[in-house]
């Protein structure tokens, strides 16, 4: 089970510690500190498996990346003997997570924190020690007290602020601010545990709170891990014997609490989880046995499925659970629905639902006219080949009657579909036949990038779940009879959270829309809230696939979509796209010269290489990059002035130059491909999106963007990125899988790995129109 677990202390002078020294042993880095000429060598501490410098969103400051100079700069910042130099948290991670998984959502909440405070932020993840519990992965986050600049560090961070101060500016306590950050912090390994396809939870809320009168756990750590294991005493809740007696007649006399505890983190669960649960409040062999027999015996508990053998594998699968308090949720919430679902009060004029269509036919016609210019260009097509696909271009019959089911007077509507359905144009369809018929519309997602996501594919304009609940606690922002409500990627909302929207829709009379992926729809039982209300209410689904244009690889996507994933790939072996290689280096190679061909044959094609890894995804692009090198399409920088002349043939002004990234330097050519990592609304570009370099300059480069702009026909547009003001870019020949989501092009090339899941090869296979290749190597699996 997911635990939760976050502490934040300030590292101060005043307890004789320094900043250099606490990022040199977060690190395992060997660092100076310069104000008192003491050096921190931390190079053999073992288990540090990641450490990184996060920056604010649009902020270029190239010295902070420099964990000496970072640090040393806080240090000379402060004059006091007792200053505050650094604000460091430290964070359980879900074990749950796979390592990558886990860097990713470290990464991500230290940009919240960074773009939050305008602080740079250091994270470092450390492994457990081979003395400590196996599951005790955690991350060390060091902030700056002061604000990240060009120039230096700045003014102090809000967080660090007198509380006089911060109230005579009508601006929330430190406290506060760190009540908050707790909770974000839930709501950030929440949306990683759900996008994981994990039934885990965790809960930043106190025990407490929760009205659980069972005595938490204390974070165990490595050093009382090992002395407890030499038999010496540890003075630590964990390990209190009264707190463990306490907590056994406690739970004999109220089973239930073991259960609600265990049911903020998992809706369906099984006798494991019950066990683990319970060692993490007794200690006793004996007292935890009795506890155990107890809690299995409660009338709270709910037995879902009986254990049974697999039929397939004989497996024997354990019995799942859950509990009656979960049940009556999502009965009561099915109940709810099924009274919005016949209530009749948010119709919209079929006239306007059809010129929305026709508007959104338009719109269509006007991008596949721009896609087929170039083709006709190249001699691909013919004039009257591109007139004939120009004027059947429009929405399916499927995403018609999907339109006409959201737009129809009933308070709830469900539309399921497969990945490359055409969700996102159907819902900009609706929307604005809602809003001609005088609706307000908003959007809401579990993770800021799907409401992103959903607010530029729709134009609906977005929050997450978290960030409307908040502002309902504050009696901001009520829904009422005139707005509609559209949930994006509800089958990955839990039963208590969804429970609360359809709760507040019903009561403000509002309408809601849900809407999710077909694969969100196969989960079982107790914690399946999407599927629940889909079955009382009903549901359209879009499985009209539009993306693949040949049938076969349509009917493919159906099977990943649906769980069939051997079925899909045995479509894709049987048509020769599935190739072996004895290990990774054979993999990428065939991958370099399969990317490498299509781009010859079909250069105005749209094409990506795509891996779990990010590891793998660099190696990709920078064997991608050395070929076209080789074949004097792309010029070298030479090692003594940094600068690339190109080859014979090229013009005489530098055509390759090395960039500070986020990530590291970078060399960048004309003709280079690239991928932008992070938002920026000056710049007019999204995370993922891919662009070819059209110029680089000193301190600049120009890049062609993909396709048509923002998906409306216009033609492809430059952006200039000045690297002083945005320094979120890499090469995009290859990206990460989870980078391509929403994504499509004509061909894609995906290295396969064991870190793959279902879920990550449905993503990797359903991008492409034209064809994919699976590579993989013998030596991965």
């Amino acid at each position: 089970m997911a635990i939760y677990h976050f502490s934040g202390k300030v590292v101060s002078r005043a307890s004789g510690r320094s900043a250099v020294a606490s990022a040199a042993y977060r690190a395992a880095e060997r660092l100076t500190n310069e104000r008192d000429g003491l050096t921190h060598d931390f190079t053999r501490k073992e288990g540090v498996e990641h450490s990184e410098i996060v920056l604010p969103d649009g902020v270029t400051a190239d010295w902070a990346k420099d964990r000496a100079a970072l640090w040393n700069a806080a240090e000379f910042a402060e004059k006091r003997k007792d200053a505050r130099v650094a604000r460091e948290f430290q964070i359980a991670l879900p074990h749950e997570l796979t390592g990558e998984q886990r860097l990713e959502l470290c990464r991500d909440f230290a940009r919240e924190l960074s773009s939050r405070y305008g602080a740079a932020v250091d994270f470092a993840i450390h492994a457990p020690h081979e003395a400590s519990d196996v599951r005790n992965t955690h991350a060390h986050v060091m902030m700056t007290t002061r604000v990240v600049t060009v120039e230096g560090l700045g003014e102090k961070t809000l967080l660090e602020r007198e509380n006089k101060w911060l109230l005579a500016q009508g601006l929330a306590t430190t406290d506060v601010q760190i009540r908050d950050l707790r909770q974000a912090w839930e709501g950030v390994a929440n949306e990683h545990l759900a996008r994981a396809g994990l039934d885990v939870r965790i809960d930043h809320r106190s025990h407490l709170t929760r009205g659980l009168s069972i005595e938490p756990t204390e974070h165990m750590g490595v050093h009382a891990t090992q002395m407890q294991r030499k038999g010496m005493e540890v003075s630590r809740g964990r390990l209190d014997e009264e707190a463990s007696r306490r907590n056994a007649e406690l739970i004999a006399e109220k089973p239930e609490q073991v259960l609600s505890l265990i049911t903020t983190e998992k809706s369906v669960f099984d006798r494991r989880d019950i066990a683990r649960a319970l060692h993490r409040a007794i200690d006793d062999p004996e007292a935890f046995q009795t506890a155990l027999a107890s809690v299995m015996a409660s009338p709270a508990l709910v037995e879902l499925q009986a254990e049974r053998a697999d039929a397939e594998t004989g497996e024997i699968l354990a019995a799942r659970y859950s509990t009656r308090e979960m049940v009556a949720i999502e009965s009561d919430m099915a109940a709810a629905a099924e009274r919005m679902a016949e209530a009749r009060s948010h119709g919209v004029d079929r006239r306007r639902v059809d010129r929305a269509i026709e508007h959104q036919d338009a719109a269509i016609r006007s991008g596949v006219a721009a896609g087929l210019s170039a083709k006709m260009e190249s001699g691909e097509i013919d004039a009257a080949e591109r007139g004939r696909q120009v004027a059947g271009a429009r929405l399916s019959d499927e995403q018609r009657r999907a339109i006409g089911h959201v737009t129809g007077p009933e308070g709830i509507a469900v539309v399921v579909g497969f990945a490359g359905a055409g969700k996102s144009t159907m819902l900009a369809a609706a929307r604005e036949a809602w809003e001609a018929q005088g609706y307000s519309v908003h959007g809401a997602a579990l993770s800021g990038k799907a409401t992103e996501g959903l607010e530029e594919s729709s134009g609906i304009a977005s929050r997450t779940l978290a960030s409307w609940n908040r502002s309902w606690q504050n009696e901001r922002h009520q829904l009422g009879r005139g707005d509609v409500l559209v949930i994006d990627e509800a089958g990955m909302v839990g039963s208590r959270q969804l429970a609360r929207f359809v709760g507040e829709a019903e009561a403000r009379g509002a309408k809601l829309v849900l809407v999710g992926d077909h694969e969100q729809l196969q989960a079982i039982g107790a914690g399946a809230p999407f599927r629940a209300i889909a079955e009382v209410v009903g549901h359209v689904e879009l499985s009209d696939i539009r993306r693949q244009r040949e049938s076969w690889q349509r009917e493919a996507s159906v099977a990943f979509a649906t769980h069939r994933t051997a079925e899909g790939l045995a479509a894709y072996r049987a048509a020769g796209a599935i190739r072996l290689a004895g290990d990774m280096a054979e993999a990428r190679a065939a991958i370099v010269r399969a990317y490498l061909a299509d781009r010859d044959q079909r250069p105005e094609g749209t094409r990506v290489a795509m891996a779990h890894r990010r590891a793998d995804v660099r190696a990709l692009n920078e064997e991608i990059r050395s070929a076209l090198q080789e074949r004097g399409e792309l010029a070298r920088v030479r090692p003594s002035d940094g600068i690339g002349d190109g080859p014979p043939h090229a013009q005489e002004r530098p055509r390759a130059l090395i960039y500070q990234t986020n990530d590291g330097k970078r060399e960048f050519a004309e003709g280079d491909r690239i991928v932008f990592l992070e938002n920026n609304r000056d710049l007019g570009v999204k995370n993922g999106m891919l662009g070819t370099v059209e110029a680089v300059e000193s301190g600049r480069v120009v890049v062609q963007l993909d396709g048509p702009a923002r998906g409306r026909g216009e033609d492809a547009r430059a952006v200039s990125v000045s690297t002083d003001s945005y320094n979120a870019i890499d090469h995009g020949y290859a990206t990460t899988i989870h980078k391509n989501q929403g994504a499509t092009v004509d061909r894609a090339y995906v290295l396969a790995s064991g870190t793959m899941d279902r879920h990550l090869t449905y993503v990797a296979m359903t991008r492409h129109r034209e064809g994919v290749q699976l590579h993989v190597a013998r030596d991965e699996f």
